[in-house]
C-alpha cells in the first residue's frame, strides 16, 4: 500500500504526444502542479524526451527500481509491459485500462490471468483495472487523470469508491462543502487490491477518522467484516452507498463489475452490527460526512430542535417519525428559562420555534441554543441556521462557535433547503467550528447516523464461534421422535404429535392424541406443505381425519404425480400468536437470522428482522422490539401478553442448534412458532430442516 500511496518514485507508462490532452497528459499536469512530489520517469519506447523530460525505453533503461507504474496504454499490452517491469523490480501498477475479464471477455480474462501470475511470481500489488487512480492529499499526490480534483484538501476522510467516474464529481462537491480527505481510492474492478485492503490501510493510518465507501460489490466479506470490526473498535466510522439493492441493480453491478450483490436485508445487519453508517444516495453521503467531521458522539438518542418556524417545527416533527428519531422531552426548569425569550404567544417545546425576531437577534439566539443544549435530557442538538451566500450578511461567526464551545454534545446546523456554498461561506463555516447540513430531512437522518454509531462506536463484535460438534457429529442430525427430542432441548418445544403410514391410521392415532387435531401430510418432495394442500387443522373426529388423509393424498398425486409420500403426521392443536423463526447461511456474510411475525401470509405481511449470528439475549429483544407487531406481545384488546422469555428463550435455542449442526444444514426454519400467553411457553407447529450438500473431501 505504501508503493501505491506513498510511492517515492513513479513511471509513467503511455505518454506521448497525442496524449497531452488525454488522461496521460492530464495525469503528468497534475503531477506537475503539486512540483513532482515523487522522482517521475517517463516511459516511451519511439520518444528520446517529451514535455522538457528525457523518456525512457522500457523500464531496463531505469537507474532505479520504481514503486509504481501508471499503466496508460491499450488493455493488450498492459500484461507484457508489468512483466517487463516486475522484472527490474516494479512493486505496483494502477491499471487504468479496462477489459480484464469484466462482461465475460474471454481474451480479457486471459489477461487477467497473467496479471495475477504477475502477482504470484513477483509480488506486483494492483490497483484496477478499469479504475481512475488515487491521490494522497498529504503527500500532494493527485494520480488521477481530471483537473477536476484539484481542490481537493487534505483532512481526516479517507475515501475508497467503485467507480471511478462518480468518484471525481462526488469529491468536487465534498471539497465545496469544505470536507478534507486523507487518501482517495478509485479501485475499479479489484483484480488484486480490493475493498478490504484499502478498508485496513485507512483503519491503520493515523491521519484518517471517517473512512467513506461506494460500495457494488465486496469480494472478500472475511476480510471485509475483520477490517469493518478493527474500524469500529478503534472508533473510526465508516460511512457507506451501496448500490444493488434492487434487482436491477444487482443485475447492473454484476455487468459493470463481476462482483456479486449479495441479498440486501442481510447486508444491512451485516452494516448493523458493525456499526457501518448506511447512506441512501451520494447527496446523504456528503451531509452525513459533514455530520461526522467534528468528531463529536452524542450519549444518547434524545435530539433537541430550535427552530425560527412553526411549518418548520410541523415538518421536523414529521421527518423525526418517520426516521424513528426521538425528540427530546424538555425539563420544566429549561421550559421556565425559555419562556422569557422567544416570542410573544409562542409555546416553549421540542420542536422550538423561537420566531423569527429572534433568529435575526444572534446574541439571542444563542442563548436560547446554549440553554436547549445544556437540558440534560438532550444528547444532540439541532438548531436552524445557512452559512452566509455574502460576507456581509454573515453574523459574527464567534457567536456560533460559543454554541459549540458551551457543550461538548454535537451541534447540528440545517438549513430548510440545500444552498450554494462559497469561499467566503466555507471560511464562515470553518470559524464557527459546526457542521452545517443541508435540508430538514438530512438533518434528522445525520443526527440519528450520530446517535446510532455512538452507540455502537468501540464494540467488540462477536466472532463466531466454531461448530461444538464434529463434522461426522453435524451429519448424524437424528430424525422423527429423536429429532423432536433435540429441538425440545433448544427450547422449541413441538405439540404432541404422531405419525401414521395411511389416512385408516392417521385417524386413529388422532383418536389417541383426543380432538381436535392438525393433520399434514409428510412427503421429501414439499417443502411448503400449505402451498399444496397438505395441511389440514380444527379436524373434529376420526371420520375428518380420514377424509382430510384421503384427499391430500389424490390431491399430492394428481399435482405431483411423483412425489413421495411417506404418511402423514397427526398434531395436537395448538393456538397463539403465530412467529417465524429461522436461520441459514449466506454465501457472502455467514449465518444469519430471521425473526418475525409468520404464519402462510410471511412473505405478504413481511413484518421481519434480520441479524447476524452469533445473537445474544438483547439483540433478540431488540429485534423483537422492531417489529411492526411487537405491540401484539403485549397486553393487547383484553388478551394477556405472550410468553416473551419463551420467545427468547426458542430464538437462542434454534440459532445454537443451527450453529452446531451448520455444516450438515443449510436451512432451519420454524413457521408458525406459536407463542402461547405468558408463562404457556411456545409450540414449534412446523419445523423445516434442509439438509446442505455434503462436501467432497480435499
Amino acid at each position: 500500500m505504501d508503493a501505491l500511496l506513498r510511492p517515492q518514485s513513479i513511471a509513467l507508462v503511455g505518454a506521448s504526444d497525442s496524449s497531452r490532452g488525454g488522461w496521460a497528459g492530464r495525469l503528468y499536469d497534475n503531477l506537475a502542479l503539486m512540483d513532482f512530489p515523487a522522482r517521475l520517469h517517463l516511459i516511451n519506447p519511439h520518444r528520446a524526451e517529451l514535455w522538457g523530460r528525457k523518456c525512457y525505453p522500457n523500464f531496463a533503461a531505469l537507474a532505479e527500481p520504481v514503486d509504481l507504474a501508471l499503466t496508460v496504454i491499450p488493455s493488450a499490452a498492459v500484461p507484457a509491459t508489468l512483466a517487463e517491469a516486475c522484472a527490474h523490480g516494479l512493486r505496483c501498477a494502477i491499471v487504468y485500462a479496462a477489459q480484464f475479464g469484466e462482461g465475460g471477455d474471454r481474451h480479457g480474462a486471459a489477461r487477467g490471468r497473467a496479471l495475477l501470475d504477475l502477482r504470484a511470481r513477483f509480488g506486483l500489488r494492483i490497483c484496477g483495472p478499469n479504475c481512475m487512480g488515487v491521490l494522497s492529499l498529504r503527500e500532494r499526490l493527485l494520480l488521477y487523470p481530471a483537473a477536476r480534483i484539484r481542490s481537493v484538501e487534505p483532512g481526516p476522510i479517507g475515501l475508497v469508491f467503485q467507480s471511478g467516474g462518480t468518484f471525481q464529481y462526488w469529491l468536487a462537491q465534498a471539497s465545496v462543502r469544505g470536507l478534507g480527505f486523507s487518501y482517495c481510492i478509485s479501485s475499479g474492478n479489484e483484480l488484486d487490491l480490493d475493498l478490504a485492503d484499502y478498508l485496513e490501510f485507512l483503519v491503520a493510518d493515523e491521519s484518517t477518522k471517517i473512512i467513506v465507501c461506494l460500495v457494488e460489490g465486496i469480494r472478500r466479506p472475511a476480510a471485509f467484516m475483520a477490517a469493518a470490526a478493527r474500524a469500529l473498535a478503534l472508533g473510526k466510522p465508516i460511512l457507506m452507498l451501496k448500490s444493488g439493492r434492487s434487482e436491477r441493480g444487482k443485475a447492473a453491478v454484476m455487468s459493470h463489475t463481476g462482483a456479486l450483490a449479495g441479498n440486501d436485508e442481510v447486508f444491512d445487519a451485516l452494516c448493523r452490527r458493525y456499526g457501518i453508517v448506511r447512506c441512501r444516495d451520494l447527496d446523504a453521503l456528503i451531509e452525513t460526512c459533514v455530520a461526522f467531521a467534528p468528531g463529536r458522539l452524542p450519549n444518547g438518542r434524545r435530539i433537541g430542535i430550535v427552530t425560527a418556524s412553526g411549518n418548520t417545527t410541523a415538518l421536523i416533527a414529521d421527518y423525526a417519525s418517520e426516521e424513528g428519531a426521538t425528540l427530546a422531552t424538555l425539563a420544566p426548569a429549561t421550559l421556565d428559562r425559555l419562556a422569557g425569550l422567544i416570542d410573544a404567544g409562542l409555546v416553549a417545546g421540542n420542536p422550538l420555534d423561537v420566531g423569527a425576531a429572534n433568529v435575526r437577534r444572534v446574541d439571542k439566539y444563542a442563548e436560547i441554543c446554549r440553554i436547549v443544549a445544556a437540558d440534560p435530557g438532550v444528547d444532540i442538538i439541532g438548531m436552524q441556521g445557512q452559512v452566509p451566500t455574502l460576507p456581509d450578511e454573515a453574523p459574527d461567526p464567534a457567536v456560533f462557535a460559543g454554541i459549540g464551545a458551551a457543550t461538548e454534545k454535537p451541534v447540528v446546523v440545517f438549513g430548510r433547503l440545500a444552498q450554494n456554498v462559497s469561499a467566503a461561506a466555507r471560511d464562515y463555516r470553518n470559524k464557527t467550528a459546526l457542521p452545517f447540513v443541508h435540508g430538514l430531512p438530512a438533518a434528522i437522518r445525520v443526527m440519528q447516523a450520530l446517535a446510532t454509531y455512538a452507540g455502537q462506536r468501540g464494540r467488540q463484535v462477536p466472532a463466531l464461534p466454531p461448530p461444538v460438534l464434529s463434522p461426522a457429529a453435524a451429519r448424524a442430525l437424528p430424525a422423527g421422535a429423536a429429532l423432536d427430542a433435540l429441538i425440545a432441548a433448544h427450547g422449541l418445544t413441538p405439540p404432541r404429535s404422531a405419525t401414521a403410514p395411511s389416512p385408516e391410521a392417521a385417524a386413529a392415532r388422532a383418536a389417541d392424541l383426543g380432538f381436535p387435531v392438525a393433520l399434514k401430510i409428510v412427503s421429501p418432495d414439499i417443502s411448503h406443505k400449505t402451498e399444496a394442500g397438505g395441511v389440514a387443522v380444527g379436524l373434529a373426529d376420526r371420520a375428518a381425519v380420514l377424509a382430510a388423509a384421503q384427499a391430500m393424498r389424490a390431491g399430492l398425486a394428481a399435482q405431483r404425480p411423483r412425489a413421495r409420500i411417506d404418511g402423514f403426521l397427526v398434531q395436537e392443536m395448538v393456538s397463539g400468536l403465530e412467529y417465524i423463526v429461522g436461520a441459514r447461511t449466506d454465501p457472502l456474510y455467514g449465518p444469519f437470522l430471521v425473526l418475525g411475525l409468520g404464519g402462510v401470509t410471511v412473505e405478504v405481511l413481511n413484518d421481519t428482522a434480520i441479524a447476524l449470528l452469533p445473537i445474544e439475549e438483547p439483540e433478540v429483544r431488540a429485534m423483537l422490539a422492531s417489529l411492526r407487531s411487537a405491540p401484539l406481545l403485549a397486553e393487547f384488546r383484553g388478551r394477556p401478553p405472550r410468553d416473551v422469555d419463551a420467545l427468547v428463550r426458542a430464538v437462542l435455542g434454534l440459532t445454537r442448534l443451527f450453529l452446531d449442526h451448520r455444516e450438515s444444514l443449510s436451512d432451519i426454519e420454524v413457521n408458525p412458532l406459536m407463542i402461547g400467553p405468558q408463562g404457556a411457553g411456545v409450540r414449534a407447529v412446523d419445523v423445516r430442516l434442509v439438509r446442505a450438500p455434503e462436501k467432497e473431501d480435499a
